[in-house]
């Protein structure tokens, strides 16, 4: 395709539906990033597990996205017959209980559990997003919107870690994971109404 007008670039800052994927790209990666940074610690401060261990068991966060966003895709074609936003929904459906479930876990072994569930769950709809958004914008401007929707969900990488930490910091971690829960269950709102595609 050829370069994109002045009046497609415009749509496209005005495409609803491209917002409306940028907003779960910003929750997506906030969660992730958020949990990513925070977990060693938590599971050293609150579960009393060693440095060592901690960082073990936070590495299977991001490698359980290994198979959790090749999976989007799949799951996406295979059981919703191409709809992408069953998936995303899905996704932000079952991490708002396993993000927030930390609140209330005193030992290590459901603490993996949760771990595992949220990994996968959170990262469920990052990869897929790249695809979905293509699809609900004119061709010319998919290369700029795919931009967009980095850009925005590494916003959201960004501020997540240091607004954790504040919390945190201030009023401990029982606070600080119920609000990514909060931050989950915001994402179900605008998973609902994203643009049906096939």
């Amino acid at each position: 395709t050829g370069a994109p007008s002045r009046t497609e670039v415009r749509d496209l800052l005005a495409n609803r539906a491209a917002w409306t994927l940028y907003a779960l790209s910003f929750l997506a990666f906030s969660l992730y990033l958020f949990l990513n940074s925070w977990l060693p610690s938590y599971l050293t401060d609150r579960l009393g597990v060693s440095l060592a261990l901690s960082g073990l068991l936070t590495a299977l966060f991001p490698a359980v996205g290994v198979v959790s966003r090749t999976s989007g895709g799949v799951i996406s074609d295979r059981l919703f017959g191409g709809e992408r936003r069953p998936v995303v929904l899905l996704a932000f459906v079952a991490a708002a209980p396993a993000v927030t479930g930390f609140v209330v876990v005193t030992r290590v072994g459901p603490a993996i559990a949760l771990l595992l569930v949220a990994g996968f769950a959170v990262q469920l709809t990052i990869g897929l997003l790249y695809t979905y958004v293509a699809e609900v914008v004119a061709p010319t401007v998919r290369s700029t919107a795919i931009s967009m929707l980095t850009s925005v969900g590494l916003f959201g990488a960004f501020a997540a870690p240091i607004a954790g930490g504040a919390i945190i910091d201030r009023a401990g971690y029982r606070p600080a994971f119920l609000l990514a829960g909060v931050v989950a269950v915001l994402g179900v709102a605008p998973a609902w109404y994203a643009p049906d595609v096939r």
